[in-house]
């Protein structure tokens, strides 16, 4: 006769084979026979919640532990699948728990500082993979987690050591191919940033030559070369490079949709396009994409929208109602591109490769005849299953064609059709004196080396100016900026005001009261800029050699408006100068900006270039 054990022991050895059907009736039986063991159900919980029953893994997990509640390992089972599940906090809770029953459970304290890293509380993660070590000293995800926190908060000497610790403790590709992307999110110089490109194609030069077989690149790597694109120089070689070593080292991103073998006849009532991204919600990238997914005549185009985001906000749920059909992808590249190629569309639409993981893999597949990226991460992706690269003749320098890996399109205007901001109009007194306010609202990873002289002699220059800079998403971020500020332009680095984090209605205020707005240079302003010319706010702007150093440029051209453009460093100081010393010239300025900022607003030009090219690009296949 069959009794709970024999259950229980057949549950395992199936789950232990990968039949979670079986495994899950034969752990039910078990738990029929005797509800009060708190082990099958606790084992039960582990098997639904690897099948993806989420719901009824946190049943058994918590019945396990009304019948004994001081078992750290049911607490540590739990609060991994809270965590897969997105409830970041008490997952957090389970594995505090868990810790206080076992101090010395190393995957515990590395779990938890894995949850803190989501949860942007990076310094405490550094804490948590700490004491990870400490319970185990050759538990090598510690110190690979520990390394990408590190790297996270900019300090790349310390990442670069431990991840050389993961190394070699475990040897695993995915630490190897995560140190040789190590970059510098503040650079302290433009010799470290050709120090750590340098290494950075070593590195790929070897793991190349290794011949090296993975299967996951999102758990494996889960990261992009982010940080790359702020350099100011022609990465198309680097990332043409970190694709073809991906293509060759995981096979598994190589992924064709049987519908892409026939060519899309244009003779369909309807072109079937499909806009995909992590950010299409109150984001830079929602906010660039929400007219053109609704402006798109449902009349000749079946419109979807492809999401790998689970934030639900204003924005998200306009992109909801402009789409024809809005799919919550799931975590999962295999399952994603399989749900994505069901959809059989004709053009797959990326809004951004390169900002997260998720789409960069996933473009690695042909999911519809035409696949192309536009400039929601403005630098080529290297990727040889991207067709088209949509960005606009009023932003690329001549000779641009050689700095993609994709065809370059060139359209007439900005490629993103723009609404103008709700702003109420309001200024800040608080936030400014009675001096010229100067703000540069960007990213601090924006902030290139080459800016820090310009910057010296605009604070030489206009001593009776307020510069204020918004901090950046970390205090580390501000520390390694502020102390290379100190170094490059010396006491007149105390002068600069750095804000803390803003919320939305505050930052809009900061931008109207602004008198000036500084650009970054290499990397310029996107919405930043789109957000500062509807409030009649100026920005200078020094265009660079590369589009994403010259949408600030495009938008000025569009508007007929080029008294704030610089020909070089030495008039960017000037301009401002200029400004800061002449209230009535500002004042002129705002007027100019007041009459023609509707040309960059609400642009319906933009629908009908794209639908040009739509057309054109299945034509051509």
């Amino acid at each position: 006769m069959v009794d709970v054990d024999d259950y229980h022991r057949q549950g395992l050895e199936a789950f232990q084979a990968d039949n979670f059907t079986g495994a899950i009736a034969k752990m039910e039986q078990a738990v029929a026979l005797n509800g009060s063991r708190a082990d099958i159900r606790a084992n039960l919980g582990v098997i639904l919640h690897r099948a993806g029953e989420l719901d009824r893994a946190e049943e058994q997990f918590r019945a396990s532990l009304v019948i004994n509640p001081d078992d750290p390992t049911v607490y540590y089972n739990f609060g991994l699948m809270l965590g897969d599940s997105g409830r970041l906090g008490e997952a957090l809770s389970q594995y505090d728990k868990s810790i206080s029953l076992d101090a010395g459970n190393a995957a515990a304290h590395n779990n938890r500082g894995n949850l803190l890293k989501k949860l942007k509380r990076v310094e405490e993660a550094i804490v948590a993979y700490n004491r990870a070590i400490e319970a185990d000293p050759n538990f090598a995800p510690a110190y690979r987690n520990f390394a990408d926190a590190e790297e996270a908060l900019g300090d790349v000497q310390g990442a670069q050591k431990n991840y050389a610790r993961a190394i070699g403790l475990r040897g695993d590709v995915g630490s190897r191919i995560r140190d040789a992307l190590l970059l510098p999110i503040i650079p302290e110089s433009k010799d470290q940033i050709l120090e750590y490109r340098n290494r950075l194609e070593n590195r790929l030069d070897k793991l190349l030559d290794d011949d090296l077989i993975f299967e996951d690149p999102l758990s494996q790597v889960g990261a992009t070369n982010f940080a790359l694109a702020y350099h100011g120089l022609d990465d198309k070689a680097i990332q043409e490079k970190i694709a073809r070593f991906y293509r060759q080292a995981c096979p598994s991103l190589t992924y064709d949709s049987p519908h892409c073998e026939s060519s899309p006849s244009l003779a369909r009532e309807k072109i079937k396009i499909g806009f995909v991204s992590s950010f299409l919600y109150e984001h830079t990238i929602g906010k660039l994409m929400h007219q053109l997914i609704e402006g798109l005549p449902r009349s000749r185009f079946e419109v979807q929208v492809l999401s790998f985001s689970n934030i639900h906000d204003q924005w998200s749920e306009k992109l909801t109602q402009a789409a024809g059909s809005f799919i919550c992808l799931p975590n999962s590249l295999s399952v994603a591109r399989e749900t994505i190629a069901a959809a059989e569309l004709d053009i797959l639409y990326y809004a951004d490769i390169g900002i997260e993981p998720m789409t960069y893999f996933l473009s690695f597949s042909r999911l519809a005849p035409v696949q192309c990226v536009t400039w929601g991460h403005p630098v080529t992706t290297g990727v040889d299953t991207l067709d088209y690269f949509i960005s606009s003749d009023l932003t690329e320098p001549e000779g641009a064609e050689n700095f993609y890996s994709e065809k370059l399109i060139k359209l007439e205007s900005i490629p993103s059709l723009v609404a103008p901001p709700d702003f109420n109009g309001e200024t800040s007194p608080d936030m400014r004196g009675n001096s010229p306010l100067v703000v540069c609202p960007q990213s601090l990873f924006k902030y290139h080396p080459e800016f820090d002289a310009i910057l010296r002699l605009i604070l030489r220059d206009n001593k009776n100016a307020e510069f204020r800079l918004i901090a950046g998403n970390f205090d580390a971020w501000t520390n390694l900026l502020q102390k290379r500020f100190a170094r490059t332009m010396g006491e007149l680095a105390d002068r600069i005001i750095f804000q803390p984090r803003l919320d939305r209605e505050q930052y809009a205020k900061l931008i109207q009261t602004a008198d000036i707005i500084l650009d970054t240079p290499h990397f310029c302003g996107g919405m930043t800029t789109f957000e500062a010319l509807a409030a009649d706010t100026p920005v200078v702007t020094l265009p660079g050699d590369f589009m994403r150093g010259r949408v600030s440029l495009g938008l000025y051209k569009q508007m007929n408006v080029l008294d704030c453009v610089a020909a070089d460093a030495e008039d960017y100081v000037g301009i401002v100068g200029e400004l800061c010393s002449n209230e009535v010239n500002r004042i002129d300025l705002r007027e100019k900006i007041h009459g023609t900022k509707n040309k960059i607003f609400n642009d319906q030009g933009v629908i009908g270039s794209q639908i040009k090219f739509f057309e054109q690009a299945l034509a051509d296949i």
